[in-house]
């Protein structure tokens, strides 16, 4: 089991519904998500906030979406990108 079955098994399924949705919309257009917002010091990484959870990911130049991690908040989230 992957990391993120793992944390969409310890959601609430309200939670689990929005997390699905967004990683659906992420990879269908990032652009059209509120509240993207760029990591400073990194070139093409961003962030997505939903409640408590990170989802960071990095737009290549054709513009092709890459999830980097998914995660709940905490002091290691944005350490080692």
């Amino acid at each position: 089991m992957d990391r993120i079955e793992k944390l969409l098994r310890a959601m609430n399924p309200k939670q689990k519904l929005a997390m699905l949705l967004l990683l659906a919309q992420l990879k269908r257009d990032y652009t059209l998500i509120p509240g993207i917002k760029k990591l400073i010091g990194k070139q093409h990484a961003f962030r997505i906030r939903l409640g408590g959870y990170r989802i960071i990911f990095i737009v290549h130049a054709d513009r092709t979406v890459e999830i980097v991690r998914v995660t709940k908040r905490d002091e290691g989230t944005y350490k080692n990108l």
